[in-house]
């Protein structure tokens, strides 16, 4: 005859294998899941997994799982995340102004409004590098010779996120007739700088960091000299009187707005929870291990939720040329 009372017990226990601890005070209320819109290996993966390492040892045994969703440049990932129950449970870890790509120019069935924003953890700034035998040793040097040749220089850049958005306003900005050469991966664009195929490329900071002597970065979007790249002009200071934005990709964390709206003390206990995680000294540690910490910070859901706004508007001021029109 069935031991009833075992089999209760071994699918109790079951339950909680699946399911994780559950939090007395609400959020979270069980294991919680990161919905991760490109694949496994990539700097927003690093991201998402270094976090969840060291967040979920502040959440009392609920385990923080990393599930990689790629697919559309991004939007599968993100509509896996919209169609999670919105409990506080699934989080989303993004790349900013990849997502106003996914809604602007792919023209998704969401919206910015669908996330709470929690905070922009990582934000890498644009730049202009050559490689180290270029005849271009400042951006000057290029832009005087792109007028003096209009239609004659080429910039080679990634579309489709924010370091091609950098790219596109400054060439927009000093009013150059130059050819775009597009790229599908990070190793095939500096492949072709580092060989000159291009005159110059639009990149990102915190990954030429790594380049070494092999290229000289020419300028920076930052509002001040990237650290490791101090021979770098930010750009504002090269050109102060032009409209050219400080941008780069920047990863993010967010939740379900619904969570956030209908249940706000939750969504405080969520966004604490991160912040002390952020700045344990374990996790600023890791961050330092990793070269990260000169592209991370925490600056909390209002900053972040304009930070996101802001590049939308990027993204819809040059909708036309990421749609390949």
């Amino acid at each position: 005859m069935p031991n009833w009372k075992a089999i209760a017990v071994s699918a109790a226990l079951g339950l909680v294998a699946v399911t994780g601890p559950a939090s007395a005070g609400g959020w979270p209320s069980g294991n919680i899941t990161m919905i991760v819109p490109f694949g496994a290996g990539g700097s927003i993966d690093r991201f998402a997994r270094g976090l969840a390492q060291y967040w979920e040892k502040h959440l009392d045994g609920v385990s923080i799982i990393v599930e990689n969703r790629p697919g559309a440049s991004g939007l599968l990932g993100a509509k896996t995340f919209l169609n999670a129950p919105a409990n506080g449970q699934t989080l989303f870890v993004g790349i900013q102004p990849t997502l106003s790509i996914n809604t602007v120019v792919q023209r998704a069935d969401f919206s910015l409004n669908d996330f709470a924003f929690v905070n922009f953890e990582q934000r890498d700034y644009g730049d202009v590098v050559v490689s180290a035998n270029s005849r271009f040793n400042s951006l000057s040097d290029f832009v005087d010779e792109a007028r003096a040749k209009p239609g004659t220089l080429s910039a080679g850049m990634i579309l489709g996120g924010g370091t091609s958005l950098f790219g596109l306003a400054m060439i927009q900005e000093l009013n150059l007739k130059v050819r775009v050469v597009t790229f599908n991966s990070g190793g095939q664009l500096r492949t072709n700088m580092l060989g000159n195929h291009s005159d110059i490329t639009i990149s990102g900071a915190h990954g030429d960091l790594s380049l070494g002597d092999r290229a000289k970065v020419l300028a920076v979007a930052s509002a001040k000299p990237f650290p490791g790249l101090d021979k770098a002009v930010p750009f504002v200071k090269a050109y102060p009187n032009l409209n050219v934005p400080q941008i780069g990709d920047a990863r993010f964390v967010a939740v379900h707005a619904a969570f956030a709206k209908k249940h706000p003390e939750e969504f405080a206990k969520l966004v604490k929870s991160y912040k002390e995680t952020f700045e344990s000294k374990e996790y600023q540690a890791y961050l330092k291990s990793t070269g990260t910490d000169v592209i991370s910070g925490y600056v909390g859901p209002d900053e972040s939720t304009k930070l996101a706004q802001s590049m939308q508007q990027l993204v819809e001021r040059f909708k036309d040329v990421l749609s390949n029109k």
